[in-house]
C-alpha cells in the first residue's frame, strides 16, 4: 500500500513540475521570447524573465541543464544612479549550451556552435566553433569537432539507448566500464521518444 502511495505521489510531483514548466515558457514566449523548430530547454535551465524579447533563440538548438541566459546586467545599477545595462542574447540555428553555461548580454552565438559546460559567453562567438572557459574561447572548428567523433563512433562502441537504462545490472556497466578502458571513449545512441523538452518540433 505504501508503494502505491509512494508512486502516486510521485507521479502527482511529476505531473506539476511539468505544467509549471510549459507555463513558464509559454509566459516568455508570450512576453516576447523567440524559439525556433526543435529547440529543446531543460527545465532547470533559466531565461532572462524580465526581458524575454531581447532573447532569439534558431532552429536546432539545445539549452541543457542549469543554462543561464541574460539579457541585462545590473552590475553598475548601484554606482550609476540606478542604471542597467541590457542587450540582445542571439543564439543562431545548430547550438549546443551545456550544462551550467552563462550567457551574457550583448552577445550573437553561432551558427553552428558548441558551448562547453561551465562557460561564461562574454563576447560573441563566431560561426562554426567550439568554446569553453571563463570567459569562453574558441578551442576548436565545430564541423572538425563533430567529424571527429563521428570517426571515433565508426571505431568505438556505441550502445544502444535502451541498453543503459538508468540503473543497468552489473553486466552492462562492467561492458561500459571495460569499453572505455579499451577506446578512451564509448557512445550512446539515441533516445527513447521525443525529448519531452523540445518545443516547436514538426
Amino acid at each position: 500500500m505504501t508503494d502505491v502511495l509512494y508512486r502516486l505521489i510521485a507521479r502527482l510531483y511529476h505531473v506539476v513540475a511539468d505544467y509549471k514548466y510549459r507555463a513558464r515558457i509559454r509566459v516568455l514566449i508570450a512576453r516576447g521570447l523567440v524559439i525556433g523548430k526543435n529547440v529543446t530547454i531543460s527545465a532547470s535551465a533559466y531565461i532572462d524573465s524580465t526581458y524575454p524579447y531581447l532573447v532569439r533563440i534558431g532552429d536546432n538548438c539545445s539549452l541543457a541543464e542549469h543554462v543561464r541566459v541574460f539579457a541585462h546586467d545590473a552590475t553598475t545599477f548601484k554606482f550609476t544612479n540606478g542604471h542597467t545595462r541590457l542587450g540582445k542574447v542571439v543564439i543562431n540555428d545548430d547550438c549546443f549550451i551545456a550544462e551550467r553555461a552563462i550567457i551574457l548580454p550583448g552577445v550573437e552565438i553561432g551558427p553552428n556552435v558548441l558551448v562547453a559546460a561551465g562557460s561564461v559567453v562574454n563576447r560573441d562567438i563566431p560561426p562554426n566553433s567550439c568554446v569553453a572557459g571563463v570567459p569562453a574561447r574558441v578551442y576548436a572548428k565545430f564541423d572538425r569537432f563533430i567529424e571527429k567523433h563521428w570517426n571515433q563512433i565508426q571505431e568505438g562502441t556505441v550502445f544502444e539507448y535502451s541498453d543503459l537504462p538508468l540503473n543497468p545490472s552489473k553486466q552492462i556497466k562492467a561492458q561500459v566500464w571495460q569499453s572505455i578502458q579499451n577506446d578512451g571513449y564509448a557512445y550512446k545512441r539515441g533516445r527513447a521518444g521525443r525529448d519531452p523538452f523540445t518545443w516547436n518540433v514538426d
